[in-house]
């Protein structure tokens, strides 16, 4: 793919000022994609092929029994990885690290864990590396507290309106 964009001479640069964040998603994107994956096929593995047959029967064609059937009953597979998902993102360190050294368009504090790394072992100030990793995992407490809490409302919600 890039030797046919070099030969129409387009050239990306994907360390560049506007590419480097759109790359450190992509890494980050497909490191934890398996997980997931696995993740959701189990959850779909679990379902009842017998609520999946009974919606068939009732009429309902592949994407109503995707939205209406199955996802409801992998909700809470949904809302894990969500979870897994939001903290790995708070503690996003090795990609922006690695991509660092070879780019200067990334700061030391392009997050939380890389901002605690440069306050402990660049700057040696440990005070300040420790109280910003209670900060971030007080963010993360509290975070995932209100993911729960608004995941479990609408499935009271839901759960009600039945």
């Amino acid at each position: 793919m890039i030797e046919l964009l070099g030969r129409a001479d387009i050239t990306i640069d994907f360390l560049g000022v506007h590419t480097v964040l759109p790359s450190i998603v992509n890494i980050a994107l497909w490191s934890n994609l398996g997980y997931n994956m696995v993740v959701f096929y189990a959850a779909l593995q679990a379902v009842p092929r017998e609520v999946i047959e009974a919606s068939v029967v009732d009429g309902a064609g592949p994407v109503r029994t995707a939205l209406q059937v199955k996802t409801p009953l992998v909700r809470s597979s949904i809302v894990m990885v969500a979870m897994f998902t939001l903290i790995f993102a708070l503690q996003l360190f090795t990609e922006p690290m690695l991509l660092s050294q070879s780019t200067p368009m990334i700061s030391s504090r392009f997050s939380p864990s890389m901002y605690i790394y440069d306050a402990a072992f660049t700057r040696n100030n440990y005070g300040l590396a420790a109280a910003a990793s209670v900060v971030l995992l007080l963010c993360t407490i509290a975070l995932s507290y209100g993911v729960t809490r608004w995941t479990n409302r609408a499935n009271a919600q839901e759960e009600a309106a039945r």
